[in-house]
């Protein structure tokens, strides 16, 4: 069987995909993924045109063209990976590889030695499909069903160009520019259809894949503070209640003292800067089963799994300091926010989030009728609420004996 069957099957379905992601690009948001892959296979079409048309190229084009065409290709779909992950690339890292092989195949020009241009390109190749790989195989891709099959379509083009700079070298060495004229060239050639129809696949299904994703997770944040919504946070809540749970928990409901005040004298727009800053402060000391929740306005929850009764008290105050002690642009030096909330411990046998919530209230109400700047929590006795149980108040206070008291 000649090449050019295989050759033109190549660049048809390349082409089919150029386009296909071109067009998709003017519709989706964002799209620099979809015109990164449609310029890789665009410029994939053009390194196998020159392939497959050496005898009509000039002896240096023949050496540079094919190979400059296909590393940046690969280099642009190290582009859309990257950018599928949310990380940006220079086009200066994008070309590098490209920007080598130049380098080096003009020295093997000069000096034929050909072998050297050889190995630069098969080696700049595999590195790059490795460098492909493994963005497709990072944290921002699990859970992602059609990374899989990229990662591995990726690791076989790096391991195809492993192969072929071995048969090169053992075959007494390229003599020229282009594949080695052997019985391993339709193998390459099939290879590379295989990664192709692939690739091409896997690219629309990891696009769409990830944007299911990241709508059903918009659906539970709160799109200013990034936090979680109430849905979300009665949803575990209500999971964590389900009888085969039976573990004890902490549940916290807070709110911003005097708040309004902070919008009536800086502004709405300081307003969501504090909310936000308070937001990421929280977030960031909290533990990855923890939920953290918008609840509405400048009213927050906190739910906290599986943790004992002293460990849920020591969150609670390092999150009420830790807002105490937050500064913000908009505001004069000294200025402080500080939260007042009530908090609940115990595994929830027999009751509702509706009662949980009574319950959390109570103390809410406590900490604001007690002067604020403080988390109260409510003891639960019994299987139904009953606020007159013990409580401890947690709060910032420099009196003696504030730090943490008792009531009954």
């Amino acid at each position: 069987m000649t090449p050019l069957p295989l050759f033109s099957a190549n660049m048809l379905l390349l082409s089919v995909f150029a386009i296909s992601f071109l067009a998709i690009s003017f519709s989706a948001r964002p799209n620099t993924h979809w015109r990164s892959w449609a310029v890789a296979n665009a410029l994939s079409v053009g390194a196998l045109a020159a392939v497959a048309s050496l005898s009509e190229l000039t002896l240096i084009a023949a050496y540079l063209l094919p190979n400059i065409l296909l590393l940046a290709g690969f280099g642009f779909h190290l582009h859309a990976a990257r950018s599928l992950k949310q990380e940006s690339t220079q086009y200066s890292v994008v070309l590098a590889p490209a920007g080598i092989y130049v380098l080096v195949a003009i020295v093997a020009y000069l000096l034929e030695a050909y072998a050297l241009a050889y190995i630069a390109s098969n080696v700049l190749f595999a590195a790059l499909c490795v460098a492909i790989a493994v963005t497709y195989g990072s944290a921002s891709f699990r859970g992602l069903v059609s990374s899989f099959p990229l990662i591995v379509a990726f690791g076989l083009l790096a391991l195809e160009a492993g192969v072929r700079l071995l048969n090169g070298l053992l075959a007494e060495g390229p003599l020229g520019p282009g594949m080695i004229e052997d019985g391993a060239v339709n193998i390459h050639l099939m290879i590379s259809l295989m990664f192709v129809a692939i690739s091409g696949a896997f690219f629309m299904a990891i696009s769409f894949e990830q944007l299911a994703r990241d709508n059903h997770e918009d659906a539970r944040r709160d799109p200013l503070t990034g936090t979680f919504n109430r849905r979300e946070f009665l949803r575990r809540l209500e999971a964590q209640l389900q009888p085969a749970e039976g573990t004890s928990f902490g549940l916290v409901h807070f709110d911003l003292d005097h708040f309004k005040q902070v919008n009536d004298r800086f502004g709405h727009v300081a307003g969501d800067e504090a909310l936000v800053k308070v937001c990421q402060a929280i977030r960031h000391h909290l533990r990855r089963s923890d939920c953290f929740a918008r609840l509405g306005g400048e009213e927050f929850g906190l739910l906290l799994p599986n943790v004992g009764r002293e460990d849920a008290l020591m969150i609670a105050e390092r999150i009420r300091k830790l807002v105490e002690n937050q500064s913000y642009d908009f505001a004069p030096e000294g200025f402080q926010i500080t939260i007042s909330g009530g908090m609940y411990h115990g595994i929830g046998e027999g009751l509702t989030p509706t009662d949980l919530f009574k319950i959390v209230d109570a103390g809410l109400y406590t900490s604001k009728n007690t002067g604020r700047n403080r988390i109260t929590l409510v003891g639960q006795e019994t299987e139904t609420p009953n606020f007159s149980n013990e409580l401890v108040q947690i709060d910032g206070l420099s009196q003696p004996g504030n730090e943490l008291q008792s009531a009954v």
